[in-house]
């Protein structure tokens, strides 16, 4: 019973500082989720429609940031930056590194939910008239939607828990708050736990937005 009222005054105790960190984490997420889904549309765009020597770096961009570590690739970004006389916050290094490789994977997850409906949609759309913008806006674009919105989702919770690597680069968050107070206070499971908690809650509030949007979108289409 010691023990448990202790971890519960060291928590109480804590609970400022957690709540601090936590709000830089979401602060975090978001600034880099709209930077992502922007940057995978641009990506798409130039993916799927751009000429020639605008797909093969846009690929070769893609494949890049999905195959290398998002840590070293926010690395980079840090401290690459300043050798060229460019010196953004760790805020922004981190958020933009985020956004960088998310944007990457939501590219092809954009691709994956076009291309998969049937060629069949796209002729049946020109046998009526339709151009190829009206027939991707209005025959396309609504069922791809429906197949997009789970996976976008899950992408974004990903990008939620991917914000602890920014303490890497001293952006004091949710994930640099907990080593903190461990350091300080010598007890870490208990901290790690709470940690746990805030994480969980905020991807459980993403997962239920992302489940009424989809409800909502199936029922407006």
């Amino acid at each position: 019973m010691d023990y448990l009222a202790q971890t519960v005054m060291l928590l109480l105790k804590l609970l400022p500082n957690l709540v601090a960190g936590f709000l830089v984490t979401v602060a975090v997420a978001g600034l880099a989720i709209p930077m992502a889904l922007g940057l995978g549309l641009l990506l798409l765009a130039a993916r799927m429609w751009g000429v020639a020597f605008v797909r093969v770096p846009t690929a070769a961009y893609i494949e890049l940031m999905r195959n290398t570590p998002l840590l070293l690739q926010i690395y980079l970004i840090y401290f690459g930056l300043p050798l060229i006389g460019l010196y953004p916050s760790e805020f922004l290094c981190g958020a933009v590194g985020i956004a960088m490789q998310h944007g990457a994977f939501l590219a092809e997850t954009y691709r994956g939910a076009i291309e998969s409906v049937s060629q069949r949609q796209w002729e049946a759309a020109r046998s009526i008239g339709m151009g190829r913008f009206k027939a991707f806006r209005h025959v396309i674009l609504p069922q791809a939607i429906l197949r997009i919105l789970g996976p976008i989702g899950n992408q974004v919770i990903i990008l939620v828990k991917d914000t602890s690597l920014v303490s890497a680069i001293g952006v004091t968050e949710l994930t640099m708050t907990g080593k903190l107070a461990i350091e300080r206070s010598a007890v870490s499971i208990e901290i790690f736990l709470a940690i746990a908690a805030f994480y969980l809650l905020l991807t459980t509030l993403l997962g239920v937005g992302v489940r009424v949007l989809e409800n909502r979108t199936a029922g407006r289409i």
